[in-house]
């Protein structure tokens, strides 16, 4: 079943999020104002992109490894066409995408990823508009913490603005307080917050409800003691 939706409505940080978070792999179409790219991602790496004139292209060419061969690319240089067709669009916001699982064959695991999909999480991320963000942070009031595995998790390149919003995302701190002590402007904060969700490096924390329950057998106790009284 194809994953389908507008860039309009759901932002590459998300498409790459489950992408990534499936391990899927398959094809990502994406038709853009200028290009319509297909992205080949394996087990949720983007590891080569390539234009088509048409998308009935992609059904064509089943056999990755035949068409590597076929358009003269080595499987050591295929990550560059991501840097070409895919880091150069993270700015676009305009498109329609398709990811259809499943379909091509790999016939090896030695292709080279020299971007992961985590990175290309976070450096997605640092290009979303204040209208996306706030999409997944939109109240000041959240807290955040960093999951079990966060330091295994996160991506190398991170910037200095990132590494501080994660170490100030400690499970007791708001988004204000971390937009307060971090001394960031709020987008950039929300931005990082953003990719490290998706990432899976920190994680929404639930609202403990010990203290209300304990309150509310303790009213109930009181209630029951007055009717023993009457």
């Amino acid at each position: 079943m194809a994953f389908t939706g507008d860039l309009r409505s759901l932002s590459l940080v998300d498409i790459l999020q489950v992408i990534h978070g499936d391990k899927k792999s398959g094809v990502l179409l994406i038709e853009w104002k200028d290009l319509t790219i297909a992205y080949y991602v394996k087990n949720g790496q983007l590891i080569f992109a390539r234009p088509v004139d048409r998308v009935f292209r992609v059904y064509a060419d089943r056999d990755f490894d035949l068409l590597l061969e076929k358009l003269r690319i080595a499987k050591e240089h295929a990550f560059k066409t991501v840097e070409r067709f895919f880091i150069d669009r993270l700015n676009l916001k305009e498109g329609v995408f398709s990811f259809i699982h499943g379909f091509v064959r790999f016939g090896s695991d030695d292709y080279v990823v020299k971007y992961t999909t985590e990175e290309l999480i976070m450096t997605a991320s640092r290009n979303l508009t204040q209208e996306e963000v706030e999409r997944k942070i939109s109240e000041t009031g959240l807290v955040f913490e960093q999951t079990e595995d966060a330091r295994s998790i996160i991506p190398s390149g991170l910037t200095e603005a990132e590494m501080k919003v994660l170490e100030l995302t400690d499970g007791q701190r708001t988004v204000g307080d971390i937009r307060r002590d971090s001394g960031l402007d709020s987008l950039t904060v929300d931005r990082a917050l953003y990719g490290l969700l998706a990432v899976g490096a920190i994680k929404r924390k639930r609202r403990e409800r010990r203290q209300r329950q304990s309150i509310a057998l303790e009213l109930l106790m009181k209630i029951i003691e007055r009717i023993r009284g009457l």
